[in-house]
């Protein structure tokens, strides 16, 4: 068989010198044409086509998600990852499998054994291949796929014969009722993977599931439309919800077991102009513990945020977008504080873990009890710690900020993109600036990046362009490495398995203080915020990437949007300035 060098040679796609040079930096364990490729001296197409010569086969440049799941299973998938080989399609009495080496005749061999079907083989690339079996064999979802085809059969059989109105096969109890296990499966299916929600999305013609797992919704399946009723209402039983309403919003919440553990899902349930939208929010009920040196707290950043709650009056509120981990850290401060000579009550909504020693109270409007009015019971029960789930609106934010000024050590959240933001959210709520001035402690503003996946973590060159919008002074060398996931089973071929939290902390000192009081701009407050010590998310999420815990592109996308607020908040004051000065 010729070499493949000397194949890319002849197609002028390299020079001897290139190849030379290839060959002596490549190291051991990639292949020539895989090192070419990371080079960026070829492309997967033009290795391809150098394969195929090589091999004398076709290539095929494969795309998994046109691969047919149920032919790609014929083959076990222990012998596709040891071998390299995912089945592609079946035409009559051949099936055509992809490979990375089709000269491996036991391989072909040893398929056609299994599968009864005649090899016809073709050269593929090893991530290609990889990224087709990840996905045929990733139990999280695609497994739950075949699972929900033989439901849909079931169904699908008992409504032609009349056997069963589907319905009434929803409110039976029976465990082996078709939509039973349906459920059953998309629920454990969520657990299994690590997800955080359930969407339940309803379209023409099928209604979409999705998991968010590590921040990102993935599609794991859909629902034919005329299935879709009764999986909504099996979930709604579940829920102890209406299932007659059809036309108002509903929340629920429903408990499972799985893998040994107490999972509970809180369920929303909202009208749409195709059906209703249904997300479940998992929440672990197996005794969570939440630990403030725990939950990835830098060393100088715990240090300022334990000397803020030490204080034993004032306000710290936590910032972020929904889904950045405000609660978790809420919590953890919480168990910080949690001793017997202290008095802790909480309104949330809803609860979602149940602390021991601490009092938790319910919010409810239909009762009387929003945040603020509870705030107003609670201040009644000699409190010393008050945590509100979260500032919504100007009655609780006046109403927080005067516990604080009372006596009261008072911790909540704001929907802000960082911690400087929180200040001008509550000029915003009506609460003047010299009460928060005099009240507010610290803000804490965070966000949650996916993780780099250890198992197909590589080092690449920094992105210029992204490098530079992230650290405009040139603080960091071009020529530092950076990591990404390359991608593979383990991480479902995204380069990313599981979060890390990064944080913004703002410590309100004298001179703070003071510009609080005077109201001076965000962009002016910032820049105060961070002479005095103050690291920004974007300066916190690099730390990350240098340290190659995740990737310059996920602190980008996950921080760049705070920056390009702040930027055009700084020019919005800078006109507002200027319009000032040319009325004077």
């Amino acid at each position: 068989m010729r070499r493949l060098g000397d194949i890319l040679i002849e197609q002028q796609r390299l020079t001897q010198a290139q190849l030379e040079e290839a060959f002596a930096s490549k190291p051991r364990d990639i292949m020539l044409g895989d090192w070419l490729v990371q080079r960026k001296l070829l492309n997967t197409q033009q290795l391809g086509e150098a394969l195929a010569e090589q091999f004398m086969v076709p290539y095929l440049d494969v795309d998994p998600a046109s691969v047919d799941l149920q032919v790609a299973r014929l083959l076990p998938e222990d012998f596709a990852r040891s071998q390299a080989a995912g089945a592609i399609s079946v035409e009559g009495r051949e099936m055509t499998l992809a490979m990375v080496a089709p000269d491996n005749i036991e391989t072909i061999a040893e398929a056609e054994l299994m599968t009864g079907y005649r090899i016809r083989p073709v050269v593929a690339l090893g991530d290609a291949i990889e990224a087709l079996i990840s996905r045929v064999y990733d139990d999280r979802a695609f497994a739950r796929q075949t699972i929900v085809d033989m439901k849909f059969a079931e169904l699908e059989e008992a409504r032609l014969s009349g056997e069963a109105d589907l319905n009434a096969v929803v409110v039976a109890e029976q465990e082996d009722a078709p939509v039973v296990r349906l459920v059953q499966a998309i629920l454990a299916g969520a657990v299994t993977a690590g997800a955080s929600d359930i969407h339940l999305e309803p379209h023409k013609p099928e209604m979409r599931v999705r998991y968010r797992v590590d921040g990102e919704l993935q599609q794991v399946m859909t629902i034919p439309n005329h299935i879709e009723s009764p999986v909504i209402s099996r979930i709604k039983v579940m829920g102890d919800m209406d299932t007659t309403e059809n036309r108002r919003p509903q929340d629920g919440h429903l408990t499972v077991f799985e893998n040994g553990k107490r999972v509970g899902f809180r369920v929303s349930c909202i009208p749409t102009v195709d059906g209703q939208k249904l997300v479940l929010r998992l929440l672990d009920e197996g005794g969570q513990t939440f630990d403030l040196a725990g939950i990835g707290l830098p060393d100088a950043d715990y240090q300022t945020l334990s000397q803020i709650i030490d204080k034993p009056h004032g306000m710290l509120v936590v910032t972020g977008p929904t889904g950045s981990g405000k609660s978790t850290t809420l919590y953890a401060v919480l168990e910080y504080l949690n001793c017997e000579d202290r008095n802790i009550v909480t309104v949330e909504d809803p609860v979602e873990f149940r602390l021991p020693g601490i009092n938790q109270v319910q919010s409810d409007n239909e009762f009387g009890m929003g945040f603020a009015n509870a705030l107003k019971f609670i201040m009644r029960q000699d409190p010393d710690v008050i945590m509100l789930g979260e500032i919504r609106d100007s009655e609780t934010a006046t109403t927080a900020i005067q516990a604080a000024l009372t006596g009261h050590l008072v911790i909540s959240t704001l929907h802000t993109n960082d911690a400087v933001g929180a200040v001008q959210r509550l000029a915003d709520l009506g609460v003047d600036n010299f009460k928060i001035a005099g009240s507010l402690l610290g803000s804490v503003a965070q966000r949650l990046l996916r993780r780099i996946c250890d198992n197909c973590k590589c080092e690449v060159q920094a992105n210029e362009n992204l490098l530079r919008a992230l650290d405009p002074e040139g603080t960091i060398d071009l020529a530092r490495p950076f990591y990404r996931g390359r991608g593979c089973n383990k991480c479902l071929g995204t380069g990313f398995s599981g979060r890390l939290p990064i944080f913004e902390i703002m410590p309100v000192n004298p001179e703070i203080m003071s510009a609080v009081e005077a109201g001076v701009p965000h962009s002016r407050l910032r820049e105060l915020a961070v002479r005095h010590g103050m690291v920004e998310l974007y300066r916190a999420g690099l730390q990350q990437a240098i340290a190659g815990t995740t990737s310059l592109e996920e602190v980008y996308f996950k921080t760049a949007g705070d920056r390009r607020s702040e930027q055009q908040e700084s020019m919005e004051a800078g006109r507002r300035e200027t319009d000032r000065l040319a009325t004077v």
